[in-house]
């Protein structure tokens, strides 16, 4: 009999123990931050985090949001990864003082649950050309009817204020947080994310296909930390990177061209280049900002092939200058580059370029005294092809004609006859 009792009185403890265990159970939610613009690096993040909830089962993603827009075509895939999620996404803007501008207007009508901070805003959507072309009224019309179409229908699905994000996009509305949420532009104000998931896990959290009720004091907030990929994708697509990148590769080839066989100079440029020529297929940029770069360039080429004393020279700078200026579109702020990292760069070329024009002009006035100095002396071809080529000599690489076609071979010894400029002019032993 005491057997039995003790038994009962065990089963009694075990099932309160269970209800109390039940009710403390513990909940995970998956923290991501997004500041800054909105870019194919954020929509890599966006997607990296969601796999991550889904696959290791947090109940939810938070997304920290303080962004001033970005591009359309990302934040539209970013939009789509949200609506398709497997987990509930909570769009938080937040710390105060924070925004949801232009692109984050559609991220914040896209989340399951939308929240703001006392000082945030949110708003001004109205969709901007990434081309920098002037648009005409009918493409810029369909730019708008396209995004209207696309906010109208996803606020719509989530029960928030459709009139209001429609005036987002046409009239570029903007509000604070306390006016969004009286005009249920957003479901929450968040004084802090204990404030945030107490509202929420009062009202109730949709995992799957089940309502989730919780505390504060039964969740993890684990946060996501960004990858290599998305710290390097990032990193290319800042606009000061992207810049940086362009005029690096562009000098790299100028030296490589102008010092056949340096090899260095010409690899590293042509890295670089490439790395900067995608930034800025992706950012919003100008193809007049890119001409005048590319222009510069061919002045300090000219300058180097025909010397003016510095005429082509100071046509260079101003092409740098002005291109800098105009490389990002101007209805992207966000995307500009500041003045302060243009006026160094603009002042080391000025520097390197007049002291180029300087040796060039005082090389081309120089007596050619070294002519004689290497009369009769023997080079080895590098390349050759009909009557012109390189030829090695004295350790340098030398422009190099014949007076007749010769089919000489790489490695093959010449004899130099005389000295024009910068080219020599050979014959075979």
């Amino acid at each position: 009999m005491k057997v039995f009792k003790l038994c009962f009185l065990l089963i009694i403890i075990l099932f309160f123990f269970g209800l109390v265990h039940a009710e403390r159970q513990e909940y995970r939610v998956l923290q991501l931050d997004i500041t800054g613009p909105i870019t194919p690096a954020t929509e890599e993040l966006l997607q990296s985090a969601l796999q991550r909830a889904d696959e290791e089962r947090f109940i939810a993603l938070l997304v920290r949001l303080d962004t001033p827009g970005g591009l359309a075509e990302s934040m539209r895939n970013m939009v789509k990864d949200i609506l398709g999620a497997e987990v509930p996404v909570i769009v938080w803007v937040d710390p105060p003082g924070a925004r949801a501008t232009s692109a984050g207007v559609f991220l914040v009508a896209a989340a399951d649950h939308a929240v703001m901070s006392p000082l945030t805003t949110i708003g001004s959507a109205t969709p901007v050309a990434i081309s920098g072309e002037e648009q005409d009224d009918t493409m810029a019309a369909k730019i708008i009817n396209e995004m209207l179409s696309l906010v109208r229908a996803v606020a719509k699905e989530r029960g928030r204020n459709v009139e209001w994000y429609e005036k987002a996009v046409t009239e570029a509305a903007n509000i604070d947080a306390e006016e969004a949420l009286q005009k249920r532009v957003i479901d929450h104000i968040a004084l802090s994310m204990e404030d945030l998931f107490d509202q929420i896990g009062k009202k109730g959290l949709v995992v799957g296909d089940e309502e989730v009720f919780f505390e504060f004091a039964q969740l993890e907030i684990v946060e996501f930390e960004p990858g290599l990929k998305y710290k390097v994708l990032s990193w290319l697509l800042h606009p000061q990177i992207a810049y940086l990148l362009f005029l690096a590769g562009m000098a790299g080839l100028f030296f490589e061209l102008s010092n056949p066989g340096a090899i260095f100079p010409g690899v590293i440029g042509s890295f670089c280049l490439i790395l900067g020529l995608y930034s800025l297929a992706v950012l919003p940029t100008s193809i007049t900002g890119i001409l005048l770069l590319i222009l510069g360039f061919l002045f300090i080429i000219l300058e180097v092939n025909m010397p003016t004393f510095g005429l082509l020279t100071m046509a260079a700078i101003a092409s740098f200058f002005f291109g800098s200026l105009l490389l990002f579109d101007a209805d992207h702020p966000y995307f500009q580059l500041p003045i302060m990292t243009i006026l160094p760069v603009i002042l080391i070329l000025t520097f390197v370029l007049l002291a180029l024009a300087y040796l060039i002009g005082k090389s081309q006035m120089a007596p050619k005294a070294h002519e004689t100095g290497i009369h009769n002396y023997s080079a080895k071809v590098v390349n050759w092809s009909g009557s012109q080529g390189q030829v090695k000599l004295r350790g340098e690489i030398w422009r190099a004609t014949s007076s007749e076609p010769a089919p000489l071979q790489p490695g093959q010894e010449v004899q130099v006859e005389k000295v024009d400029g910068l080219t020599v002019h050979i014959k075979p032993k």
